[in-house]
């Protein structure tokens, strides 16, 4: 439990910025002390363990400390590193001492300061390992399955690499043992494991021998069963861990929580945490006023041309089908003439695309300016509109009109899970080539099941690539 609540690296966190804050200071001043600037002599770092302390509190990766892999840990550290730059930032904002304060002095704390941390919790995790390499300090596990899964059961726990447990025994509920071919894949799992399968002989291993925790996976068996042996278990002192597809559900994400007064376990495809879609939001943001003031400047000379080939409305609004199925009024730079959504039933035959989306090759309906717009991408410009409004985010998936989304099945709706975005997966993937929309369907759930902060960047930046080079534009 104290890994769970980080108390270990936590400690090794305080030594690391500490130890960071030594190291800029002597080598941007060779002393400990500095003249210039309150905040930059040795007690300055009270700020930052702070600024740390606030992180904390709302910045949690949902992987465990030791499941993490390194790779994971830098990203990881590299998000906590930044997120404290914000606050100490604004902290001095407050004071008003952001004026006197050295950018130079914070980059290269923030440097050092993000190596130390990941050597930190690299040490920490050797620490943990090498405490818990003695067989007395590692916890016995018994492991309670049905005949039918028991081998599943086993290479899953072997594979899991569980630094402090040892699995002693496993128990067959519904008698019998397994076969050969099974029982193979239980020896290789976990060696010296005992095997039992009659109530006397469990009854009197869980009685007799040092059992710390319990892993039950039985999903062939009654609810009464499963009640009597947890309670049993936990009248002899065992922690019991009872796996999610024991009660029938399958190996989706999912957490515990409360709704109301009650206290359920939310089950989907996805789960994502507050944290999570505020670090989205403020990315939003920040790219939207961007993105805004880019617009206006673009609209300066965009405008006219609109107006002066097809006049008419320069702003192109129309009702789109947003996350869940909200509906709201996209933006967009005029490129068609003021009739194209009547000439559209005309075209339909001419439709390039399989499914439930429209695409015809040299649309006659598109303006010579709208052509150019289309090209650049110029014409998605007033989006960051609708993002900075919040119905819309920088990265996304494709927002349907309603027509189309009238026509959806079942599997097509949890592509608008998270809000639509100005650019996706689809866009940057060589939409010119993907003929299906079962195929945008694939990309945009892809997108939504490994959606992180990183995987925005990196559409992002391809985004900018394909526009830059003109591939994939319509």
């Amino acid at each position: 439990m104290l890994i769970k609540n980080r108390i270990f690296y936590i400690i090794i966190d305080f030594a690391a910025i500490v130890c960071s804050y030594i190291l800029t200071m002597l080598a941007k001043y060779a002393s400990l002390q500095s003249a210039e600037f309150l905040t930059e002599r040795w007690y300055g770092v009270i700020l930052v363990i702070f600024s740390y302390l606030v992180v904390l509190l709302f910045y949690q990766s949902p992987t465990p400390f030791m499941e993490r892999t390194l790779w994971n840990e830098s990203k990881y550290v590299f998000f906590e590193t930044m997120y404290m730059a914000l606050v100490l930032a604004f902290l001095l904002y407050l004071m008003k001492l952001g004026g006197n304060a050295s950018r130079a002095f914070y980059l290269l704390y923030f440097f050092f300061n993000f190596f130390c941390i990941c050597l930190g919790r690299l040490y920490c995790k050797v620490l943990l390992i090498s405490y818990y390499h003695r067989q007395e300090r590692r916890k016995r596990l018994v492991i309670f399955a049905n005949r039918g899964n028991a081998s599943e059961v086993m290479k899953k726990f072997a594979g899991s690499g569980h630094y402090d447990c040892d699995a002693v025994a496993l128990v067959l509920i519904d008698g019998g043992n397994p076969d050969q071919a099974e029982l193979n894949v239980i020896e290789q799992s976990e060696k010296g494991i005992h095997m039992m399968s009659s109530q006397s002989e469990t009854a009197e291993f869980l009685k007799k021998q040092v059992v710390d925790e319990a892993l039950i996976s039985i999903p062939e068996t009654s609810k009464e069963y499963l009640n009597g042996l947890i309670s049993r278990l936990e009248n002899i002192g065992i922690v019991v861990h009872v796996t999610v597809d024991t009660f029938g559900l399958t190996e989706r994400e999912k957490v515990i929580g409360r709704f109301g007064s009650y206290r359920v376990l939310t089950y989907c495809s996805r789960v994502f945490g507050p944290v999570e879609l505020f670090t989205k939001r403020v990315m939003d943001i920040a790219g939207g006023l961007v993105g805004g003031l880019l617009t206006i400047l673009l609209g300066i000379f965009v405008v006219p041309a609109i107006y002066l080939e097809s006049p008419g409305p320069v702003v192109f609004k129309q009702i789109r089908i947003g996350k869940n199925g909200r509906q709201f009024y996209i933006y967009k730079f005029r490129s068609m003439y003021m009739d194209a959504e009547e000439r559209k039933k005309e075209l339909m035959n001419q439709n390039q695309m399989n499914g439930l989306m429209f695409k015809v090759k040299d649309d006659p309906r598109i303006t010579k300016i709208g052509k150019f717009i289309r090209k650049t991408s110029i014409d998605e410009f007033p989006q960051f509109f609708n993002v900075l409004k919040g119905d819309m985010s920088l990265v996304g998936t494709r927002p349907p009109t309603i027509d189309e989304f009238m026509k959806y099945e079942e599997h097509h709706k949890r592509r608008l899970s998270l809000k639509p975005g100005i650019t996706g997966l689809w866009q940057v993937s060589g939409r010119n080539h993907i003929n299906d929309f079962e195929d945008v369907v694939k990309l945009d759930l892809q997108y939504i099941d490994n959606w992180s902060v990183w995987s925005d960047l990196k559409i992002l930046l391809q985004t900018v690539f394909v526009v830059t080079l003109g591939r994939g534009a319509e």
